[in-house]
């Protein structure tokens, strides 16, 4: 089982590097995690935009050797249609000067995008750092779905225990997350907890164990499980938290980067090829990280 990222990116040298297709290639923090993606031995990139600010910006970094290609385009609708194109080839999206909006409209197009029959969701991962033996954790879906249905959730926690299962957990944990343990009728999300639970326990659900609702500290802390007398293969011990809605993702995925500073890097999952939209404030060390899990999950 992978348990850091510094593993990860040791268990993807030994695999080749992998094609990082760019959309908007002018960003000098896309262009360091890059650099450290080839330093590191498992891509390189394929810069998408403006041939001239692409390579002002990799002047700035003094070497060009982890870029095997520029393509040439203007604003950022070619951008998005040329990197989708190039992506189709082999390799893995990644958003760099480019509005969101527009790039995963391109991703989505229905004639000629990535979009497949599948429920796309954002797959989230940290570095645990709380036990003497850290983990990586998955949290989902913190950037694409506002407010999934009992069905979205379903297809959320599939993407997530996809992932989980290329890092090496077995069976993995996951929580349904909410503001209590019980469920309340005036609270939706424990609702829709307590139908998922019961589904995996009916076997509708597979390849993992389901338990919910939780509230976040009983489904990381056995020693909160313990005190609150809740009985659980999943309380304590959690690999997979599932949160009821994108804000409550947002926030959560924001406050372990900024106030925990744990290492953490996600990736979009249901797409024909593996695409990252990181935030335009991330910096290069979360982007090499999207870099590294988006590998993994196209292997």
């Amino acid at each position: 089982m992978i348990k850091s990222f510094k593993e990860l990116f040791a268990n993807l040298k030994i695999k080749g590097r992998e094609k990082i297709i760019v959309a908007g290639g002018e960003d000098i923090e896309t262009l360091k995690a890059l650099k450290d993606c080839y330093d590191y031995g498992f891509g390189e990139g394929i810069l998408v935009g403006d041939e001239v600010e692409i390579k002002k910006s990799i002047s700035i970094l003094g070497k060009s050797d982890f870029i095997k290609e520029i393509i040439g385009a203007k604003g950022d609708e070619d951008k998005a249609r040329k990197a989708v194109e190039k992506v189709k080839e082999g390799g893995t999206l990644l958003k760099g000067k480019i509005k969101t909006a527009t790039l995963l409209k391109a991703v989505l197009n229905k004639e000629w995008g990535l979009r497949t029959d599948k429920i796309v969701s954002d797959v989230f991962i940290f570095e645990d750092k709380r036990e003497e033996n850290p983990k990586l954790v998955l949290m989902s879906d913190g950037g694409i779905n506002l407010k999934p249905d009992v069905k979205t959730l379903v297809a959320i926690i599939n993407n997530a225990v996809e992932v989980a299962l290329k890092l090496g957990i077995e069976t993995p944990k996951v929580a349904l997350l909410a503001a209590v343990e019980t469920i309340n009728p005036d609270m939706e999300e424990t609702i829709n907890a307590g139908m998922i639970s019961k589904m995996n326990e009916r076997k509708q659900i597979t390849g993992c164990i389901i338990d919910g609702p939780l509230a976040l500290d009983n489904a990381i802390s056995e020693f909160a499980a313990e005190k609150k007398g809740i009985v659980s293969p999943v309380a304590g011990k959690a690999d997979i938290l599932i949160v009821p809605d994108i804000a409550a993702g947002n926030i959560f995925g924001k406050a372990l980067t900024y106030y925990a500073n744990y290492q953490t890097g996600h990736t979009l999952v249901g797409t024909k090829a593996t695409v990252i939209i990181p935030s335009r404030a991330d910096k290069s060390d979360v982007k090499l990280n999207c870099i590294a899990v988006s590998i993994l999950c196209s292997k």
